[in-house]
């Protein structure tokens, strides 16, 4: 009796000791059911570095089962679930494996092949014999029993699934035709990281080892490792629950986590197979106001307004949308144009367009000069602009607020128009943009023009289907009547308003800027060019309105007001200089937000607040500025 119960307690402990590490701190495993158990300190290491899992590694009758996502996932297999049929598919490197949940059997490449372990459900979760897995991706497994380790090797890595299409990539407002597919997993959107720095500047990579990226994004410096979710950022780690993966010798990165971290917006059209990605500090060189709940009181119309300045404004707008109705196929056609007879050498000239493509195909849209003289050159000697494009929904995002922040920050790019020579009877291209169907563009040219005669010279914004655009005289074609959009030609493209003296300490003002009756002077009647129509710009698009606030301060100590915007009349946005600071002004919504500009400091005496605005785009929707004294 004595011997038999020494035998059983002998037993126990060997059992005991066996099923526990690290000095019998914990079990190393914990029966569920049956035959089922989980594995509590089992480590496991792919490819050199730890597998990092959320839910417990499972062993039945001796076979390790690991979940199934977070198994196919770190070895960059890609996956579909049949909820139906209770099926998990896998593809990689052109190996496909249906594993079904219980089933005896699965499938490779569509043989059907016995198993030893059939994938289970465990607490709403598929679990996969990982042996199998690994070994039919053509990997290795190797089991350390007294380190409780398992080891896994991959010898390749994944490729997209079969018959994925490239995908056409915005990285802000570049249009980039990619090679492959974005893969999606678990709803985040991961590309090559090869298009951030290729397209971005102040970028670049360091492969680090065979596993292991750093990619430099301005003064960011972000370190990916194949299947690794601990992702670095300026050699710290940041909790993430994306991984990046290799695909064939591309490190996959993920788009939200970059887009995150350097601050901007990202947008993903599964229907179209487009992805938006904007970076604010590549955008745009000011910072978004924020964003103030509350309406404001009904402001008054700005008292006057002027045109100042001479450089003149021709606007192409009218028709926005380039429909069939309006455009003869294979068109050749002028879109505006302005006839100018100059009265000095030197003539600066303003080209603003906005236009949206619905005819089915590519078109090209420019800018030409035509010199009529017979006997005189023309030439160009400073030449600059943007041009903004986009086929969603957030044009102003898009395309109206890196137009305005542009120019209010005297970031146009300068053209190869600029310093060209036009001959007598030639015509020249100041610039030119392809625009794809469904596609809207935005330009704002700035340009000089040298005569030393007076004979006129015409300036068009001219579309072709093909690429010569030189050879276009047509008149302009019929504006579009049931769409007001602007267009004509106007004498300057800046304009400028005193307000009324705002003293110290009186009730809050306010005035209605581009209210279209006291400062609308881009009028259909005064355009200077008016063949086949001509339609005002209450909006005064692509124009700069300067703005000064007299201060008086008339007590004996120093007071701070407040300067404050809203929109009136519809969704606004903008950029604005205060006293020479850039802003942005976000999509604010009538009566309901607002932005604070500037809190100034009013010495004793008089002083002035200088404002700077150019409109985003939109309707014809005013901005109204409101000032107040605060202390």
């Amino acid at each position: 009796m004595l011997k038999r119960l020494f035998a059983v307690l002998m037993v126990l402990t060997l059992i005991t000791t066996g099923l526990s590490l690290n000095g019998g701190q914990a079990l190393a495993a914990t029966h569920v059911q049956g035959d089922l158990y989980t594995k509590n300190n089992m480590t496991i290491m792919l490819n050199g570095s730890r597998l990092q899992l959320s839910d417990p590694i499972l062993n039945k009758n001796g076979h390790t089962l690991l979940p199934m996502r977070a198994l196919y996932e770190a070895v960059g297999a890609q996956i579909e679930w049949n909820k139906a049929s209770q099926t998990a598919k896998a593809i990689k490197n052109g190996t496909t494996i249906e594993l079904t949940i219980n089933s005896s059997s699965a499938r490779v490449n569509n043989q059907r092949v016995a198993l030893t372990a059939p994938s289970i459900m465990y607490k709403n979760r598929t679990y996969v014999p990982l042996r199998f897995v690994i070994e039919n991706f053509d990997g290795t497994v190797h089991y350390n029993h007294q380190a409780q380790l398992i080891t896994l090797a991959t010898t390749g890595t994944s490729q997209p699934p079969a018959g994925s299409e490239p995908y056409t990539l915005h990285l802000n407002n570049q249009r980039i035709q990619m090679e492959e597919a974005a893969i999606i997993r678990n709803g985040r959107n991961y590309i090559p990281a090869k298009y951030f720095y290729n397209y971005l500047e102040n970028s670049s990579v360091n492969w680090l080892d065979s596993q292991t990226l750093e990619l430099q994004i301005e003064g960011l410096v972000f370190t990916f490792r194949n299947n690794q979710s601990n992702i670095l950022v300026n050699q710290e780690p940041t909790a993430s629950n994306e991984t990046p993966f290799l695909v064939g010798n591309e490190m996959y990165v993920p788009v939200h986590f970059i887009v995150n971290a350097l601050g901007g917006n990202l947008r993903f059209r599964s229907d179209t197979k487009e992805i938006y990605i904007y970076l604010n500090q590549f955008m745009f060189s000011s910072e978004f106001l924020p964003k103030q709940e509350g309406s404001l009181r009904v402001p008054d119309l700005v008292p006057g307004a002027e045109l100042v300045g001479d450089r003149m404004l021709l606007i192409s707008d009218n028709p926005e949308t380039l429909t069939p109705s309006l455009i003869p196929p294979a068109p050749r056609l002028t879109l505006s144009e302005h006839r100018v007879t100059p009265d000095k050498e030197q003539n600066d000239h303003r080209v603003f367009g906005w236009h949206l493509n619905q005819l089915g195909t590519k078109v090209n849209i420019g800018i030409t000069i035509e010199n009529t003289s017979e006997t005189e050159s023309l030439t160009i000697p400073a030449s600059s602009g943007i041009v903004k494009k986009s086929n969603n929904s957030w044009i102003n995002y898009d395309i109206g607020l890196p137009i305005a922040d542009g120019v209010l920050n005297n970031r146009q790019q300068t053209k190869s128009s600029q310093g060209l020579t036009i001959a007598p009877g030639e015509i020249a291209l100041i610039d030119e943009f392809e625009l794809y169907p469904r596609y809207i563009v935005g330009f704002l040219n700035d340009f000089t023009v040298q005569t030393s005669s007076n004979d006129e010279y015409i300036i068009r914004t001219v579309l072709s289907e093909f690429e010569d655009l030189t050879s276009i005289r047509t008149e302009p074609i019929n504006i579009n009547p049931y769409a007001a959009h602007p267009r004509g030609a106007w004498p300057a493209s800046d304009l400028a308003t005193t307000l009324p003296e705002y003293t110290v300490g009186s009730v809050e003002q306010g005035y209605n800027l581009s209210n279209g009756r006291s400062d609308h002077l881009l009028t259909a009647e005064n355009s200077l060019s008016t063949t086949n129509g001509a339609i005002g710009n209450p909006g005064h698009f692509g124009m700069t309105y300067h703005v000064t606030i007299p201060l008086v301060n008339q007590t004996s100590r120093p007071a701070t007001v407040r300067l404050k915007a809203t929109g009136r009349g519809g969704l606004y946005s903008g950029a604005i200089k205060v006293n020479g600071d850039s802003h942005l002004i976000p999509t604010l919504k009538p009566n309901q937000d607002y932005v604070e500009l500037i809190d100034y400091r009013v010495e004793p005496g008089t002083d002035e607040i200088t404002v700077e605005i150019m409109h985003a785009g939109g309707a014809a929707l005013p901005v109204a500025l409101y000032i107040e004294t605060i202390r």
